[in-house]
């Protein structure tokens, strides 16, 4: 019997896996990995899912990883030294934990909603189903994963449509004055004019009701003066159940320090539930459990490289009809907000889904140690 320190991750996201990969790299710690049913699912896949050009099972791996141990199950609290997972109580030096945001299913009268694959495969056959008249794509809140995605679906749809000859308008409603303004203006008005180009009306500033995300994909499409036949709502994201005690005020994520320790002590949070300056994509996700990780690893007397200053992000647009392009982000200057992001935006190009691709294998290959590309 070992004598090793545990340290339980939660998670097998981006945030989770590097976190678990970590931890194992500096050897002299048992890792125990807690996934539900030991599966994990590929989040910008839900687009091809959405138009029926995938099935869900397409963007589904099981989690493998030689060293360390994958419990299939549901962790359900946190508390400083345990974690509870299912009636059972696992006690940990740390934990790490990475369950990302939670969103609402909607699925009411003419409104669907998703952001996952799973839930955009059921959502699929009411898209397909539309062929003519209005679809409307409504954010319903800040924040969300993946920020360029509701573009991404909206022009997916649009260019479907048009090879399709049917005769749908797309429309995209946001809260936003500006997409992604947190990256620069440059960067939200090239996705203005993607959007433009692939004939995707755009209404920023729309503001939905917060009190459910059916009814504020209704209330946008009925400003806009004309009543869709679907509208695609992009959830309310909130906090996972797990997090409820460290979740503070109305929004969905935890405070946490420069290591993503919270306030109880031995707890990390990191991925899309931590509060952090950096957009809600894969690279920045992965950083923030190599940070923690790291953290851990020298709070136990651990060797290890010290990780990144910053994140760097690499995120796919899809532009629809197999093009897509690509945003490149990078904090030269340090974290922000002293620190500005450098962006680099790669021009659509049906070359491109080949690198999208590329991306999906190394997500894989990260989750199941097989050879990544």
């Amino acid at each position: 019997m070992t004598s090793a320190p545990l340290v339980a991750v939660v998670g097998a996201g981006p945030a989770g896996i590097a976190a678990a990969r970590r931890l194992r790299e500096s050897g002299g710690v048992q890792v125990v990995l807690v996934v539900i049913d030991a599966r994990c699912e590929y989040l910008p896949g839900a687009l091809a899912v959405a138009t029926g050009d995938a099935p869900a099972s397409e963007f589904c791996t099981r989690v493998d990883l030689e060293g360390i141990e994958v419990v299939p199950a549901r962790a359900e609290a946190i508390e400083p030294g345990v974690l509870r997972i299912d009636g059972s109580r696992l006690r940990a030096r740390a934990i790490i934990a990475a369950p990302g945001l939670t969103v609402d299913r909607v699925s009411d009268g003419s409104t669907v909603g998703f952001w996952d694959p799973t839930g955009a495969q059921m959502a699929a056959p009411r898209i397909r189903a539309v062929e003519r008249g209005v679809i409307d794509v409504v954010i319903s809140s800040l924040p969300y994963r993946c920020p360029p995605a509701p573009y991404g679906l909206a022009m997916r749809l649009a260019r479907r449509a048009r090879r399709l000859g049917h005769p749908v308008q797309v429309r995209l409603f946001t809260p936003e004055e500006q997409p992604l303004a947190a990256l620069g203006h440059a960067l939200g008005d090239t996705l203005l004019t993607s959007c433009a180009e692939a004939g995707v009306e755009v209404h920023l500033g729309a503001r939905s009701d917060a009190q459910s995300a059916g009814e504020g994909g209704q209330a946008a499409g009925a400003r806009a003066g004309v009543e869709a036949e679907l509208t695609i709502v992009v959830p309310r994201h909130r906090a996972s159940p797990l997090l409820a005690d460290l979740a503070r005020g109305d929004g969905p994520l935890v405070a946490v320090d420069d290591r993503f320790a919270t306030e109880m002590p031995g707890v990390f949070v990191v991925g899309d539930a931590a509060s952090s300056p950096y957009p809600r994509a894969a690279q920045p996700a992965a950083w923030s459990g190599t940070v923690a990780a790291a953290a851990v690893s020298s709070e136990l007397g651990l060797d290890g490289p010290p990780p990144a200053a910053t994140p760097s992000a690499d995120c796919f647009v899809d532009h629809g009809d197999g093009a897509y392009g690509r945003i490149q982000l990078a904090y030269p200057g340090g974290p922000p907000p002293v620190g500005q992001p450098s962006v680099t935006v790669d021009s659509p190009a049906s070359a491109l889904a080949r690198d999208f691709e590329d991306a999906h294998r190394r997500w894989q290959a990260l989750r199941t140690d097989a050879a990544a590309p």
